[in-house]
């Protein structure tokens, strides 16, 4: 389905249960941007870990999955501005939930819906500071990103495939320059919906000091939460990730 600018408007993947029936009890809508480079099904495990009273989605960012022919997009204005009509259709409360640099771009939307009435239930920040002096800069080459990427302790099969390199390295620059890019701009209020910033107990890159620096950027509530593992403790350690989402979720 493309929409009048050619453009996919399949940006959100829903992942199923819940049905008519644990729709009725919904508590809310889960919402999740994956890491850069990454896609929904980052967060498949999520689904299985996760109580069927939260529907969960997940962004399908230009360039990866069922997007995969679009040209990938490197600022995080334009991902916002791509995905923000797909969150603006989905019913609340909103629950939105990004890991690294996906971060980054959940707290852009949750300002952007905020500004249209419509602020999220909640925001969790995982595994990433918050942009200004903590934000990494841009790799400047493939080799730099192939040192990020083992040094963040990531699955490096895929390097040794054929053709592996020529798909996914083309997203994963887009993203890391739109991170390394991104700043808030001069004069914007603090968020006031709650905050948990969670990260990796074992993270090289994303330390308990750096996660806490989301904290300058609140004025409502804060959490910190540590989770057992790695960068990539979203993926490695869904359960432990996604209780203590919960477990946030009914304070």
């Amino acid at each position: 389905m493309q929409n009048n600018s050619g453009r996919s408007s399949v940006s959100l993947h829903r992942f199923g249960p819940p049905g008519d029936a644990a729709a009725a009890a919904r508590r809310a809508t889960l919402v999740c941007f994956p890491h850069a480079g990454g896609g929904a099904t980052a967060y498949a495990s999520w689904r299985r870990a996760l109580p069927e009273r939260i529907e969960l989605h997940a962004h399908v960012p230009p360039g990866r999955e069922a997007r995969g022919r679009e040209a990938p997009l490197d600022s995080v204005a334009d991902l916002a501005a791509d995905v923000l009509p797909a969150l603006l259709a989905l019913p609340a409360p909103l629950v939105l939930a990004g890991h690294s640099f996906g971060a980054c771009l959940a707290y852009e939307l949750t300002h952007q819906l905020t500004q249209r009435g419509r602020p999220p239930a909640h925001l969790f920040v995982l595994a990433a500071g918050a942009p200004g002096p903590a934000t990494p800069q841009a790799p400047r080459d493939d080799h730099e990103i192939e040192l990020l990427w083992k040094r963040l302790g990531a699955n490096t099969a895929g390097l040794d495939r054929p053709g592996f390199r020529e798909r996914f390295f083309p997203v994963l620059r887009a993203d890391l320059a739109a991170h390394a890019a991104f700043r808030p701009p001069p004069g914007r209020p603090p968020l006031t919906v709650p905050v948990t910033a969670m990260y990796g107990d074992e993270d090289p890159e994303v330390t308990a000091d750096v996660a806490v620096t989301w904290a300058a950027l609140c004025r409502g509530p804060f959490g910190l939460a540590a989770i057992p593992g790695g960068h990539f403790f979203p993926q490695n350690s869904a359960t432990a990730a996604t209780g203590a989402l919960v477990r946030a979720l009914e304070v």
